[in-house]
C-alpha cells in the first residue's frame, strides 16, 4: 500500500503516473546507494587485506655486514612466518573438525561404524536445517514487525493528516521513507536466504560423503 499526500492542499492532486514514476525513481535510487556500500565495502576489505599481507611481507634492507641486525630480522620473518602456518593450520582444523560437537555428543566413538556415520550425517544436515529455518524465521520476523509498523503509521496518519502541523508530515514522510527502506532490506535478505539455503544443504551433505571419516558408510 502506498499513501500520499500534499502539503498544500489547495493545490492540484498529482496524477498517478506521476506518483509512479517518483516511487519508481527512488527505488532505482535506493537500489543504486545499496550497490555503492556494497562497492565501498568491498574497497575497504581490499585495503585492509593489503596492508595486512604488506605488514606480513615487509623487510627491512639491512647491510650483509651487519650480523646482529641480520639475525633479528631473519629471526622476525622466521616468528612472522610461524604465526601464519599456525594460523592456516587452526583454520585447517577447524573446518576439518566440523563433526568434533557431533562426535562429543554420542561419547567420541574410538571407531567408526555405518550406524555412527549415518547417524552424525543425519545430525549435521539436522541441525544445519534448523539453523537455516531459524535464520529464515527472524528475517520474516522483523519483515512482518516492520511491515506492520508501516501500515500503523500509515492508519494513524489517515486518521490525523488534516490536523498535523508541517514538522509532524515531514516526520511521517521521513518514517515512512527509513521503513520501505528496511523492508526492502529484509526482504532481499529473505529472498537471497531462501535461494541460499538448499545450495547450503546440497553442498554440506556432499562434504559429508566425501569426509575420510564417513565416506565408507555412506557411499
Amino acid at each position: 500500500m502506498v499513501t500520499s499526500f500534499q502539503v498544500e492542499r489547495k493545490a492540484k492532486a498529482p496524477k498517478l503516473i506521476h506518483i509512479y514514476s517518483t516511487i519508481t525513481n527512488l527505488m532505482e535510487r535506493e537500489e543504486k546507494c545499496i550497490e555503492n556500500v556494497r562497492i565501498s565495502e568491498n574497497e575497504v576489505r581490499d585495503i585492509l587485506e593489503q596492508r595486512t599481507q604488506e605488514e606480513l611481507t615487509t623487510e627491512l634492507d639491512v647491510s650483509i655486514y651487519d650480523t646482529a641486525r641480520n639475525d633479528t630480522a631473519k629471526k622476525r620473518r622466521e616468528e612472522i612466518e610461524r604465526k601464519k602456518r599456525d594460523e592456516e593450520a587452526r583454520r585447517e582444523e577447524m573446518e576439518l573438525d566440523y563433526l568434533a560437537p557431533f562426535l562429543a555428543r554420542i561419547g567420541d566413538p574410538g571407531q567408526m561404524t555405518s550406524e555412527i556415520a549415518h547417524q552424525l550425517r543425519d545430525d549435521c544436515l539436522d541441525d544445519l536445517k534448523q539453523r537455516l529455518i531459524d535464520m529464515a524465521n527472524l528475517i520474516q520476523g522483523r519483515f512482518e514487525k516492520e511491515t506492520q509498523q508501516l501500515q500503523w503509521k500509515q492508519n494513524w496518519y489517515q486518521q490525523n493528516q488534516t490536523t498535523m502541523t508541517k514538522e509532524e508530515e515531514e516526520e511521517y514522510v521521513s518514517y515512512c521513507s527509513e521503513a520501505m527502506f528496511r523492508i526492502h532490506i529484509l526482504e532481499e535478505r529473505l529472498i537471497r536466504h531462501k535461494e541460499l539455503a538448499p545450495q547450503k544443504y546440497v553442498a554440506l551433505e556432499s562434504r559429508l560423503r566425501s569426509d575420510n571419516r564417513l565416506a565408507e558408510f555412506l557411499n
